[in-house]
């Protein structure tokens, strides 16, 4: 997966993910498979497994890093 700095939150709707939440695994898998786009921080989401990366992978996303903050992550699927 790629990773592009930006220098402002991306237009759009994001589905907030965090390890806070009740299967919290099973929603980011069923948010991938529904290519939609994710958004996340390192204090909500301090890593990734290999598993969902490997899907994110799959799917084509990217992720972009704020540049004035660099805890906040989005993802966003790919056009194939």
């Amino acid at each position: 997966m790629n990773t592009i700095i930006v220098k402002s939150v991306p237009e759009g709707v994001f589905e907030k993910i965090s390890i806070e939440m009740a299967d919290w695994k099973q929603k980011f898998q069923s948010l991938i498979n529904q290519r939609k786009r994710i958004k996340y921080s390192v204090y909500d989401m301090p890593t990734i497994g290999t598993e969902i990366q490997n899907e994110l992978g799959k799917q084509s996303y990217v992720k972009l890093v704020l540049e004035s903050d660099h805890d906040q992550y989005f993802l966003i699927p790919t056009s194939n």
